[in-house]
């Protein structure tokens, strides 16, 4: 049977009424079977691919998806009015969707391979990737499904875009990082064992070719001292296969210069070549380098003024690794250098300083996600890390940026005491930044941020590296294998995800404004229910609003199942619930070596959104006037389909917008639920420097959370107390109704249109803004 015969039967058992040849795209079949979703793959389009289906709403990327009902794959196009789906990570690898509904477009633009283009254009999700595996998923695992729709030749090599000219996929997330079987693992050709003759030229005379256009210099023999992130330059307006940049900064005896790899030599290359490794570099193109061009001068820029530029093509670059062991001394080229600091020298450096960090893996925090603000259409995506190297209490705290090393970041963990690991990380070129939050100056707050050139290894990828003959780090290593018992008292204190911001916000209005409100306007009501409707996953940002408390609660984090208790109503005043809530013990912690999971909010999906939906729909976080407020709390109707099965919303019984309160969310119209994690133990990640405050509700809401014993105060100086409990903390908050305050929230999607809301900081207003 040929192969096309093959696809209308295939085609044929997933869509049984589908008739002996394929309609048009207008005409459209249903699948009965259950559906799962094997892989999204994201890509730019081509130049001019818009017209009808694809000027959809949905931005400039596309989407294709691998799906099979357990006997055939068949690969499809996302709709663009879809994609959202995808941004929100509700259409996800491993996800089950019914009532799926496909077209078949032709493509005129292409001949003969893949002229037919299936196209999703409605579907229901059953569940998503994150919960465990369904009958359909599990149906999958033991068979090698059938591939349908490769058009009338077998396909070789990596599966290509279906909808554009292009040779790679980007990551889901951001596109810092490569992607995909087409960036190899190993380089072409073999490095060279023995290396014959000398003809090459140094890095110095190559400055009197930049304007000479030359192509058959001599070679040149350099050292790689840095290797930079990749760079993604496609653009749906302009067509290139591999629109990708990679630099390194590389040197020899005589001077430096930036070499730079362009389009399918990216793929060749990148994830092969590190820092310390020698290349012979032949057909290469000089210029100068791109900030000189700009009129910079090289010192103010710090770039090396000379660019060596290599292409897969006029001329075709030779690219070759030179073994170590036949690097020849009468070449002189430089070493590989590390500046390695400490924990107790870094308080010691100046912001800006750049250095590298040894230390063992405290915390490491979930990935986030914000804007790039040259291309706001773009992530970058971080986490934070905490590390100790024993030189201080304090741990470094890092937060790190994509550096195109997919593989090593993603087994970035804690250390586990359950099987006695503890993970080595080490952090190249990271920059310091300093924060300093009261008017003295005295408190300062400093963090490492990794940098464009940054490199990380962790366990399993130190080996070889030059930096392990560094005595900074050997001293580290020496004080790993000496400190085994405060090794396993850090280890049984160790944390993985969770809400994590850095530096911490200041304690008083007065210094916030100065600091920070310039820098961060306030945010309407209004803007803000935008804003969380506009949210991708994972994407974090940090708002100001302005309003007044009506309620305050306390529950336990790790007893999200039981009733919720409310213990404060501005608008009823105190409620006696000791039947649920003994509101005067103390503040516990959470146990196991997890961060607090976060209660999330839910809102509506995006307006005019047809096709690709959820098979229900939840309450909105926000409320309108007169409606009842959403609250944290337990929800009967959920299934555990949308989200992790300790996030639950719960619809409160009472109306919270009476007209019984003299001091009314600041127009009456809007009002938002958020949740208040304080800092109650000097054990916890979030924890720095103690400061002393009343302990009352305001001031712990300002302070983020209340002052332990040694350093609370009453209203004299030699007055003590021991940390109070909820219930004290609670009575405190009588009469909040009448004042103002700033609120600082921290809001990130976590998939779909569940919107984590914190309370980060709450100040009340001493004047009108």
């Amino acid at each position: 049977m040929e192969v096309g015969e093959l696809q209308k039967c295939a085609f044929k058992a997933m869509f049984p009424a589908a008739i002996a040849d394929f309609r048009p795209f207008r005409s459209s079949q249903v699948c009965q079977e259950p559906v799962v979703v094997l892989s999204v793959e994201r890509y730019p389009r081509d130049p001019g691919s818009g017209g009808g289906l694809w000027e959809a709403p949905g931005g400039g990327d596309l989407y294709d998806l691998s799906l099979s009902e357990g006997h055939c794959r068949l690969r499809a196009v996302l709709q663009p009015s879809l994609n959202w789906m995808v941004r929100r990570n509700l259409l996800s690898s491993g996800c089950e969707l019914s009532e799926v509904r496909l077209g078949l477009q032709y493509d005129e633009r292409r001949l003969g391979v893949g002229v037919q283009v299936f196209v999703l254009l409605e579907a229901q999700v059953v569940s998503t990737g994150g919960c465990g595996a369904t009958p359909a998923v599990r149906r999958l695992k033991p068979q090698k499904l059938y591939v349908f729709n490769e058009g009338t030749e077998l396909p070789f090599g990596p599966e290509l875009p279906i909808k554009a000219k292009r040779r790679y996929y980007l990551p889901l997330w951001d596109t810092v990082d490569y992607n995909g079987e087409a960036w190899h693992r190993h380089p072409p050709g073999q490095p060279i064992q023995q290396f014959e003759g000398s003809c090459s030229i140094d890095v110095r005379l190559l400055e009197g070719y930049t304007q000479q256009k030359k192509k058959d210099l001599p070679p040149v023999i350099v050292r790689i001292l840095r290797k930079f992130r990749l760079y993604h330059f496609g653009r749906p307006d302009k067509y290139s296969e591999c629109p990708f940049q990679a630099k390194f900064l590389v040197a020899d005896k005589s001077g430096s210069a930036t070499l730079v790899l362009w389009n399918s030599l990216c793929m060749d290359w990148y994830r092969h070549l590190e820092p310390g490794m020698v290349v012979r570099l032949h057909n290469y193109v000089v210029k100068k380098s791109y900030t000189t061009r700009m009129g910079h001068h090289p010192e103010v820029s710090n770039e090396p003024a000379l660019e060596l530029n290599l292409n897969p093509r006029n001329p075709a670059a030779e690219i070759t690794v030179i073994n170590a062991k036949n690097v020849r001394e009468e070449w002189h080229l430089p070493e590989l250098q590390y500046c390695f600091a400490t924990r107790k020298e870094v308080s010691g450096l100046c912001a800006g300083d750049l250095c590298s960090i040894v230390g063992f893996v405290t915390f490491v925090g979930r990935q986030e996600r914000i804007r790039n603000k040259e291309r706001p259409d773009e992530f970058l995506v971080y986490r934070w890390l905490h590390l100790l190297d024993g030189t201080a209490s304090e741990p470094f705290v890092l937060k790190l940026f994509s550096t195109s090393q997919p593989e090593i970041q993603s087994q970035i963990s804690p250390c586990s005491l359950a099987d006695n690991t503890v993970t080595l990380l080490v952090c190249t070129n990271v920059r310091l930044e300093c924060k300093m939050i009261d008017p003295s100056g005295q408190t300062a707050f400093p963090y490492l941020q990794s940098t464009e050139y940054s490199q990380v290894y962790v366990n399993g990828h130190h080996h070889g590296k030059l930096y392990v003959k560094n005595p900074k780090v050997k001293e580290f290593i020496n004080w790993i294998q000496s400190a085994k018992d405060q090794e396993r008292d850090t280890l049984s204190h160790t944390q993985i995800g969770g809400c994590y911001t850095y530096p911490p916000l200041p304690p008083s209005e007065r210094d916030y404004r100065r600091e920070i409100l310039g820098m961060s306007p306030l945010t309407t009501m209004s803007e803000l229910k935008q804003y969380l409707n506009q949210l991708e996953y994972r994407e974090y940002r940090q708002v100001t609003v302005q309003g007044r408390i009506k309620s305050v609660k306390y529950q336990l984090l790790g007893r999200m199942d039981e009733e919720f208790t409310e213990v404060y109503n501005a608008v009823g005043g105190t409620e006696e619930c000791e039947e649920l809530l003994d509101a005067d013990q103390p503040f516990r912690g959470t146990r196991g070596n997890k961060s607090p999971v976060i209660p999330v909010m839910s809102g509506p999906p995006p307006k005019k959104q047809a096709g690709l939906s959820k098979k229900r729909k939840r309450k909105g976080a926000f409320c309108e006037r007169k409606c009842t407020p959403v609250r944290l709390g337990k929800d009967t109707e959920s299934t555990g389909e949308e989200e992790n099965p300790t996030h639950h919303l719960r619809k409160h019984e009472k109306d919270m917008n009476r007209d019984a309160s003299p001091g009314k969310g600041l127009n009456e119209e809007l009002s938002l639920d958020a949740i208040f994690l304080p800092i109650i133990s000097r054990l916890d990640h979030r924890a720095m420097y103690p400061a002393k405050h009343s302990n009352t509700l305001i001031s712990i809401l300002a302070h983020g959370g209340p002052a332990s014993s040694q350093t609370c105060h009453t209203g004299t100086d030699s007055a003590e107390s021991s940390t109070p409990s909820p219930g004290d903390i609670l009575r405190s908050a009588v009469g909040l109704e009448e004042m103002l305050f700033i609120f600082i929230l921290d809001i990130c999607n976590q998939g779909g249109t569940n919107v984590e809301v914190v309370l980060n900081r709450a100040y009340v207003q001493h004047r009108a803004l």
